[in-house]
């Protein structure tokens, strides 16, 4: 299978051109920013640019690339926050449609906004309190109205909390601070939560959801589907890494934000079952980190 991901400069398409790689698909990565798994340097708001790919005769597109979080979004402005998070997803599936190839979009769990009840499930209220989190909205919409009017079978994951090698979240810079350390700080009293998905259990769905038909128009929560707090990730990394960093926990200053996945129906439609705990996960991510200071 040939496949084109797009955002394979990120810390997310690297992983994930890499993985689909050494499982032997024919995996190439594009891009903006040029890296080892970008083949093809586009700006995917450049809509004829990205057509122009139509004769690589790729049989699945995963869309990853985007500004990826909420302070990215605003950094960049609104307006182009939403032409790469909207345009951009619309000329991929333009794309996908000449292609006649399988699309699998990989959106977030900012769609969920504050959830109303744990664990999240798929068919839970849509309701973000942000733009970048709309802007996910929207480019699942289009989406599934590009399956319903053209027929293009697409895919939805509403990701967790990846982690894993080239990480430049929050799992990245603690692990980063440990190894150094320094101290780690923890916001809102530590008591805001997550679920943390290693990288390797993120590949395992993404070519589940490449081989069954069932998966065609669904959209899947993916994480581990256990919740943990930032506090416990610290606690975690300087226990792994054996660092004499401490801890600076911040005055609470919100209510705490708590979120982590009902993953059931991507286990029972897809077959998937996450392998890496936190602590297997970490351990890898760790190894990776001291291999690549």
């Amino acid at each position: 299978m040939k496949i084109l991901v797009t955002g394979s400069s990120g810390f997310l398409g690297r992983n994930l051109v890499n993985c689909m790689r050494a499982r032997g698909y024919d995996a190439h990565g594009l891009d903006m920013v040029k890296a080892e798994t970008t083949d093809y340097m586009v700006d995917i708001t450049r809509r004829d640019d990205v057509i122009g790919l139509s004769k690589e005769g790729f049989d699945a597109v995963i869309h990853l690339a985007a500004f990826p979080n909420p302070r990215s979004f605003i950094n960049a402005g609104a307006l182009k926050g939403l032409d790469v998070n909207v345009v951009g997803t619309i000329n991929v599936l333009e794309l996908t449609r000449i292609l006649n190839a399988r699309f699998l979009l990989y959106s977030t769990s900012n769609v969920y906004g504050k959830p109303l009840k744990l664990p999240v499930m798929e068919d839970d209220p849509l309701r973000p309190f942000e733009g970048y989190g709309w802007s996910k909205v929207a480019a699942e919409a289009v989406s599934m109205s590009y399956q319903v009017v053209h027929k293009v079978p697409v895919t939805i994951f509403r990701l967790w909390k990846p982690y894993g090698p080239y990480d430049n979240g929050v799992v990245g810079i603690f692990i980063t601070k440990a190894f150094k350390n320094e101290d780690l700080v923890v916001n809102n009293g530590g008591a805001d939560t997550t679920d943390f998905l290693y990288v390797e259990d993120l590949c395992d769905a993404t070519e589940l959801a490449l081989r069954k038909d069932e998966a065609i128009g669904q959209a899947f929560n993916i994480g581990f589907g256990v919740e943990t707090s930032i506090l416990d990730l610290a606690k975690a990394i300087i226990k792994l890494v054996g660092s004499s960093s401490r801890i600076n926990v911040q005055p609470r200053t919100a209510e705490p934000f708590r979120s982590y996945p009902d993953i059931s129906k991507a286990m029972r439609v897809l077959g998937f079952k996450p392998k890496y705990d936190l602590f297997s996960g970490l351990r890898a991510t760790i190894d990776w980190f001291r291999r690549n200071p």
